[in-house]
């Protein structure tokens, strides 16, 4: 097993430029930690951008050169194309080069080994920094997104314990607190702590929408509690139908108990005992 003290990261490729992606590569242009910052997308506008606006050293027309030219490779793709990406990236499974990515969801990642018969991986450590804004693309990218938040790490079995530290110590330099999960339990998590609060938020917004409130109350979307429940659905409608989907049975699992849970607080309410929905409301107050 090789000396972590002997690897040395010189240049990360970023794979995908959007909100995550130019945004971690901004945080690293910042840091001057690595000799080269180096971009892929497959939008030949968002990487001029990406070059016009100093966000990377140098741009790739080819992902694999790009992961030749590499140590650390950062996948920030949206979860539809990450099957792509993975097709790619798999030659160099089990090499010096180490992978991690961005993905809200791991499922597609296991699918993807599973089903190309990938057993033993040593070089893949599963990332997922819990951050981001309702904004997307590279032009609301921001410097400093991921300070101070928190990056869940998932290991594979075979992980090199070398690899699984210089990816924590990786998100840990640009300011994350690192959690360490199963890849298994990953999407289960997730699904409750990310999805689900998507998910109602989109369908609380569409049913303000239908019932027309905008027209009489046009402040209702950026100030007062409803703007607070609904900013986050205002997020890509396009890669939160992908991450849904892909994460389906976890979200529909909760959102099932969350409809049950609704429909007990509106039990309460429809008796009209002031004290068992004062206990209610109490037992809701979230814990710190």
């Amino acid at each position: 097993m090789s000396d972590k003290k002997n690897i040395k990261i010189n240049n990360v490729l970023v794979i995908g430029l959007g909100l995550i992606g130019a945004s971690l590569c901004r945080t690293l242009k910042n840091n001057s930690r690595y000799e080269k910052v180096l971009g892929y997308d497959c939008n030949e506008e968002v990487v001029k951008y990406a070059l016009n606006n100093n966000f990377i050293d140098e741009s790739t027309q080819d992902i694999r050169s790009g992961i030749k030219d590499s140590d650390l490779i950062i996948i920030c793709v949206p979860v539809s194309q990450i099957n792509n990406i993975l097709d790619i990236a798999k030659e160099f499974f089990n090499t010096e080069k180490i992978f991690t990515d961005t993905l809200s969801s791991k499922n597609p990642i296991l699918d993807f080994l599973s089903d190309s018969k990938i057993k033993e991986i040593n070089n893949f450590i599963l990332s997922h920094p819990m951050a981001g804004t309702e904004n997307y693309g590279i032009e609301n990218s921001e410097d400093n997104l991921f300070s101070d938040t928190i990056t869940l790490i998932s290991p594979l079995d075979l992980s090199n314990l070398n690899y699984i530290d210089i990816v924590k110590e990786f998100w840990k330099s640009i300011s994350c607190n690192v959690m360490e999960i199963k890849p298994l339990d990953h999407d289960k998590h997730i699904s409750v702590i990310s999805h689900a609060p998507h998910f109602i938020s989109f369908a609380l917004s569409k049913k303000i929408n239908d019932l027309d409130y905008g027209k009489d109350f046009s402040w209702i979307n950026s100030k007062g509690s409803l703007a607070d429940m609904t900013r986050i659905a205002n997020s890509d409608p396009e890669a939160w139908a992908n991450i849904l989907i892909k994460n389906e049975d976890n979200v529909c699992d909760f959102i099932d108990k969350y409809l049950n849970e609704l429909n007990e607080l509106k039990s309460i309410v429809k008796t009209k005992n002031f004290n068992d929905l004062a206990l209610y409301l109490k037992k809701s107050k979230p814990i710190k």
